[in-house]
């Protein structure tokens, strides 16, 4: 047995074709075919005339997105790569971008981001993958590049901005003598004194900066109605995550197509809850696909639930399956904590408006109620009768703690129609593939891809990072179709350059 020769000072006589070193189904032709179709004439007029040359945005876009495809998203990691890995030398062209510069493109281009996720969307229907007769809507909680330790109350606000005003010049001496509530106002959240020390200390370390977050945080504050805003990333807020603590977090949501799971429409959100961002979300679905929603069935879950969102669906003539919570309790086997004379125990005549109880009385329309405390602002029609006190059910059925014996039954026609939806065999088989196809792109992009915290700050380039992240998971997606789909021979890049096509999306 002898060993392969090899030798570590061997150079080469002709250049190499880095393609020929890499495999030929890797996703990065994939990603060079799909960014070099892009629409580049706004940076070609803003770099022409003198000046230093600039990096080309397709090194920038490429990098980005095959380091997200390799559980890459540090902008110096990116930067190493480029040096030190062949699949990134090949897409930087032999260049070696720096990671501030990948970082602020990362930052500020997010019409270019948008426009080459909407490109994967098209190539995905030109491939005949999509099918959007059938959509899934589901949020998911990513962490803001924040810490929660950096929220500070309407108090604390006003009260470091008065202590920079007014004790700057002094800084020295209050450094040397300690603080006691006699001499300043204390807000009751400041008076442990080591935590006030550290406060102060982090927002003397740049005094002018932190004077114009201040402020801006007193105007956030005052414009938003908040409790609390975190100096950091102030477009963020405290949510509950999927594991059950709180964290810093923006609300992602993610609309996924029924044929192969291609995420076509998203939307980013700093509402802890879910209950209104269907609107905004189909509302940008709509205008970037150019489509409407008439017939299409929609599938979300029950943190959607809300008389709004019934509303808007019946107004697109939409077919949604949205359980509220009695639904879902149904679903999960749990009717034991159903009480039999809960109001969805009350069969609704749509065409009278009228309802039958139990006790088998029709209980007539008297008024519409809103419901004005809770979020979302949730409406009822409101049904009596004055059959109570002959019901035989009326000690069960009516409110005991109630003056008047008798029972007010409160449904909304919307959500029952969709309640009724659950009731067929078909609607139950529907609504069940939502746990395969809506919340696979979440697993993905959270486990596979390793995406569970922006690294930018801001709503707006935390929306890039949004698209950056769906355009990935979209290529993969095309990448395994081609790949189960074409002639063994053909290689993704081959492929890409006969399936893409030139268009001007945006």
């Amino acid at each position: 047995m002898v060993y392969i020769k090899s030798t570590s000072e061997q150079t080469f006589l002709l250049p190499t074709d880095l393609r020929k070193k890499i495999a030929q189904d890797h996703i990065c032709f994939l990603i060079e075919e799909v960014v070099n179709q892009l629409d580049f004439s706004k940076f070609d007029e803003a770099v022409a005339g003198a000046g230093n040359p600039s990096y080309h945005p397709r090194i920038n876009l490429k990098i980005i997105l095959n380091g997200i495809c390799d559980r890459i998203t540090s902008t110096r990691q990116l930067e190493k790569q480029t040096n030190e890995n062949i699949v990134f030398m090949y897409l930087a062209e032999n260049l070696n971008p720096d990671f501030h510069t990948i970082a602020m493109f990362r930052k500020n281009n997010g019409g270019l981001i948008k426009q080459c996720f909407l490109q994967t969307v098209e190539v995905a229907r030109k491939l005949d993958m999509t099918n959007f007769s059938k959509l899934y809507l589901d949020g998911i909680k990513i962490k803001a590049n924040a810490s929660k330790s950096k929220n500070f109350s309407k108090e604390e606000v006003e009260f470091l901005s008065n202590f920079v005003d007014d004790h700057l010049e002094k800084m020295d001496e209050v450094e040397k003598r300690e603080l006691n509530e006699e001499e300043v106002k204390i807000p009751q959240s400041l008076t442990n004194k080591s935590k006030l020390r550290d406060k102060i200390k982090q927002i003397l370390k740049n005094v002018k900066e932190s004077k114009k977050s201040l402020d801006k945080a007193k105007g956030k504050i005052e414009q938003e109605k908040v409790d609390k805003v975190n100096l950091t990333d102030m477009d963020s807020k405290i949510m509950k995550m999927k594991k059950g603590f709180f964290d810093q977090a923006y609300n992602c949501q993610l609309l996924v197509e029924d044929k192969t799971g291609i995420i076509v429409g998203n939307h980013l959100s700093n509402s802890p809850v879910d209950v209104e961002e269907t609107k905004p979300t189909m509302e940008k679905f709509k205008e970037e696909q150019k489509i409407d929603l008439e017939g299409v069935e929609i599938f979300q879950d029950n943190g959607y639930s809300g008389s709004k969102t019934a509303a808007y669906y019946e107004e697109e003539k939409a077919i949604a399956y949205i359980p509220d919570v009695v639904t879902t309790q149904e679903l999960h086997g749990k009717t034991d904590k159903i009480s039999e004379f809960d109001n969805d125990k009350f069969e609704l005549d749509f065409e009278k408006n009228q309802v039958m109880c139990p006790g088998g009385y029709r209980m007539d329309f008297v008024k519409k109620y809103v419901d004005h405390q809770k979020k979302g602002g949730n409406w009822t029609n409101i049904y009596k009768t004055d059959k109570c006190k002959e019901c035989p059910l009326q000690a069960k059925c009516a409110n005991r703690k109630s003056k008047i014996p008798h029972r007010e039954v409160r449904i909304n026609p919307l959500m029952r129609k969709i309640r009724l939806r659950f009731r067929t065999k078909e609607g139950l088989v529907k609504y069940n593939k939502r746990f395969h196809k809506g919340e696979v792109a979440q697993a993905h992009i959270e486990h596979n891809l390793g995406y569970r915290e922006f690294k930018t700050r801001s709503k707006g380039s935390c929306e890039n990072e949004v698209n950056l992240f769906s355009i990935a998971y979209n290529l993969k997606k095309i990448q395994i179709y081609k790949k189960n789909n074409a002639p063994s021979k053909s290689n993704c890049w081959d492929l890409a350059k006969t399936y893409l096509f030139v268009s001007k999306i945006i």
